[in-house]
């Protein structure tokens, strides 16, 4: 677990995660103009990465980065799914093991919170992969389930007002909704 507090190691993860998230858009996608949008971004966050700030935006770009990836080795390498899943709770739950530390959530079942978050994320990846959608839609999917995940810890955990959570779940109700209407089935 010591890679979790040194701060080097927790870059050098970080980078290299976001280095092979947003590399597998160049392999995977077929989309010059989002392969540069995601690359562009990648660059970014690895200042954000570096200097660590904004763990919420970090949390969610390598969400959906992470989660993209993962489906291209599910469906076009066609790696077992079982395999998929293990890395993708290792990486999520890294994930929102960083996030916690940087906002500092301090809670005493921060760790059953942690293992809920990666489960609630890993089940909604096995869940959305049955539908006939692409994977970049699905890929946002996760990211907004993040996105509320982190809207959870921020507002009910911390105990600062249930009327803030209101909010992140309203922001979620709405991308979900656009997502879901302008997403085009049975493309995958």
């Amino acid at each position: 677990m010591a890679f979790l507090h040194n701060k080097s190691l927790r870059r050098l993860v970080l980078i290299l995660l976001t280095i092979w998230s947003a590399g597998s858009f160049w392999f995977f996608s077929q989309s010059l103009f989002i392969n540069v949008t995601i690359t562009f971004v990648a660059v970014c966050s690895l200042y954000l990465i570096w200097t660590e700030l904004s763990p919420l935006f970090l949390l969610i770009f390598l969400s959906f980065t992470t989660s993209f990836a993962l489906y291209g080795f599910l469906f076009f390498l066609n790696l077992p799914l079982w395999i998929i899943m293990i890395f993708g709770l290792l990486v999520y739950a890294y994930l929102f093991t960083f996030f916690e530390q940087k906002v500092d959530v301090l809670n005493p079942e921060q760790l059953i919170y942690l293992a809920l978050f990666a489960l609630i994320i890993a089940e909604t990846f096995i869940f959305i992969s049955y539908y006939l959608i692409s994977p970049i839609n699905r890929s946002l999917i996760i990211a907004l389930v993040a996105y509320l995940l982190a809207g959870f810890c921020l507002s009910i955990i911390e105990k600062k007002s249930i009327k803030q959570f209101n909010i992140y779940l309203l922001i979620f109700s709405v991308v979900f909704l656009l997502i879901i209407i302008t997403a085009p089935f049975g493309i995958i």
